[in-house]
């Protein structure tokens, strides 16, 4: 009996933190699974909607929240959204995410925004 719990003990491996997602690769995820690489780029240029390389260099944090989290009404409330409207002649559709998957999409949307990516 021994042997086959020492078996047993050996096969259930706890896991770690390390192999839990970070924020940002769960972001990338998320960004990847809601369509938004249909409409941006990081770095890469205008697609249907602005290149998101540099974003955090532009916009505040509460603003993107804000933007993320409901574009039609800061569309209807904010100066800039409305210009962003008028140029790219689309409007971003509501992604309806947890603050949790918020979160994440932040901490991808700057990692992978950020000017020095690596």
């Amino acid at each position: 009996m021994l042997p086959l719990l020492f078996l047993l003990g050996a096969c259930s491996v706890a896991s770690s933190p390390q192999d839990a997602a970070t924020p940002a690769v769960e972001g990338a995820r998320l960004f990847k699974a809601k369509g938004c690489t249909t409409c941006h780029t990081f770095g890469e240029g205008v697609k249907v909607g602005p290149d998101l390389q540099g974003l955090f260099s532009r916009r505040d944090e509460a603003w993107i929240r804000r933007y993320i989290a409901d574009p039609v009404t800061m569309v209807e409330q904010d100066p800039i959204a409305r210009e962003l409207k008028a140029q790219y002649k689309i409007q971003m559709p509501k992604m309806m995410i947890s603050p949790a998957e918020m979160d994440q999409l932040l901490a991808y949307l700057r990692e992978a925004g950020s000017p020095t990516k690596p």
